[in-house]
């Protein structure tokens, strides 16, 4: 089963997309090999496209993985913006 998310966040700046992107970036590389992570600053947007042939609870997981590394990325960039 194919299942698939999209997620924009948008920042106050786009200095602080790119930098949540960059923090955030890192971290795709552990993603299972069956999960496809595409993430792109575009102006004060970070656009997020998930596809995994995983199973469902898996592909949640690596969901709230991903939400939590773009939460502390955010604390992050609050505290230096």
């Amino acid at each position: 089963m194919r299942s698939e998310i999209s997620i924009r966040c948008e920042y106050a700046s786009p200095r602080i997309a790119v930098g949540v992107l960059m923090a955030v970036s890192p971290d795709n590389k552990d993603a299972p090999r069956d999960t496809k992570i595409e993430m792109r600053a575009e102006g004060r947007a970070l656009l997020v496209n998930i596809a995994s042939d995983a199973d469902l609870p898996s592909f949640l997981r690596t969901v709230d993985d991903l939400l939590l590394c773009l939460q502390a990325a955010e604390k992050a960039a609050d505290g230096v913006s």
